[in-house]
């Protein structure tokens, strides 16, 4: 868990950029709500969010991590991870790379989210094709 969000700092970024933690979290791939929990200081951003914050905001992702409060500002700039892998970040599989209990929970609760939002859609489409 991080121990500082600055998140006065991250506001003042956001508005002079015209943009919304909306934007960030479209860019991190997270929710309105996961990203409202990192202003909380409830949920640390992964490093993979990190540096997607820092392209938002166009800053240094070490910047971002020193202010989202992550636990090693260091590795912001560093590894690529898996994710970013498969979107063509990088080539070659990171050997130090390993599936856990953690990563796979992750997954199954994205899918859900995804699950649950094409429900919505699909009620509304319904709803306005009646």
């Amino acid at each position: 868990m991080g121990i500082f969000f600055d998140q006065e700092w991250f506001d003042d970024r956001l508005k002079a950029s015209g943009l919304t933690r909306a934007a960030l979290a479209h860019a991190a791939g997270m929710s309105v709500d996961e990203v409202d929990m990192v202003f909380r200081d409830q949920r640390e951003l992964e490093q993979i969010e990190v540096r997607a914050f820092a392209r938002v905001l166009s800053v240094d992702p070490v910047e971002i991590a020193s202010r989202s409060g992550a636990a090693d500002p260091s590795e912001a700039a560093g590894t690529i991870s898996l994710g970013e892998q498969m979107r063509g970040g990088a080539v070659a599989p990171r050997p130090d790379f390993v599936v856990t209990r953690e990563v796979i929970a992750g997954i199954h609760e994205r899918m859900d989210r995804l699950e649950r939002l094409l429900e919505v859609v699909i009620a509304k489409v319904d709803k306005l094709q009646r």
